[in-house]
């Protein structure tokens, strides 16, 4: 099941696991149908789910928006019902809407506080029965797409080549969680890692002008597909549990991307 795969990063990465031997791909976002989605970008679950059919495999769209709270935990458990339980856990998606580049003092703070729960608080929803399932019959997998912005200090103000605190906050407090369930479920056979993607150049960055420093210096996001599909085939020594893989280290070790 991989989260916000309609384009970008969750496109990526689910046409990767379906290339390495995935049977049946759960592929989740708010955009079903193209010409739908948020801002006019392209993309939507029924051209992934072409595609990842198209590759021999089977896809499963399944409508999943991180604001409609209500919805979040019945959806997945909906899955897991029709569908079976869930081998590998992609939590991919985040939410973007109104004033995600503006500064802390600018901020709407109902804006602010619908950015932490997309980023942060629907993942673990999401994550939650999935996990149960995982440890209750021994084994899974959960990979969590984090960033550098929970992780460091930004160069500048947002605008000028940083992030927005709503951004940065949400995705520190969202990786915290994989060591978290490798503590707690890693003795069940659950494992949780972070894989930090580096800049991509995703349609969102490169339409947009005020990302235009993420799109400059960003990979395709097929190179994070690629490196998550390495991850998922490493034996538990390669990748510890709870540990985060950059995506950019990885795929200069494999020959397929290397930074400018």
């Amino acid at each position: 099941m991989v989260t916000g795969a309609s384009r970008g990063i969750g496109r990526g990465i689910a046409l990767a696991l379906a290339g390495h031997g995935l049977d049946v791909v759960v592929i989740t976002a708010r955009t079903v149908t193209q010409g739908t989605g948020p801002d006019g970008l392209p993309g939507s679950l029924d051209e992934t789910a072409a595609e990842i059919e198209a590759a021999g495999r089977q896809a499963i769209p399944v409508r999943l928006d991180l604001t409609e709270r209500a919805s979040i935990v019945p959806t997945v458990e909906r899955v897991v019902r029709d569908h079976g339980p869930i081998d590998v856990l992609v939590n991919n998606a985040i939410y973007v809407g109104p004033g995600q580049l503006d500064r802390f003092v600018d901020v709407d703070p109902d804006e602010l506080e619908r950015r932490i729960f997309g980023n942060l608080t629907a993942q673990l929803w999401i994550a939650q029965p999935v996990a149960r399932a995982m440890a209750a019959r021994g084994g899974g997998t959960i990979v969590n797409v984090t960033s550098a912005a929970g992780m460091h200090d930004p160069p500048a103000p947002v605008g000028e080549g940083g992030w927005a605190i709503g951004y940065g906050t949400s995705k520190g407090g969202f990786h915290r969680m994989a060591g978290i369930v490798a503590a707690e479920l890693g003795p069940s056979g659950v494992r949780c890692i972070n894989v930090e993607p580096g800049f991509v150049a995703t349609e969102r960055a490169v339409r947009d002008p005020r990302l235009g420093w993420v799109a400059e210096r960003g990979k395709p996001p097929e190179v994070v597909g690629a490196v998550v599909a390495w991850l998922l085939a490493q034996p538990p020594d390669v990748v510890p549990n709870g540990s985060t893989v950059s995506t950019d280290a990885v795929a200069a070790d494999l020959g397929i991307w290397r930074a400018a």
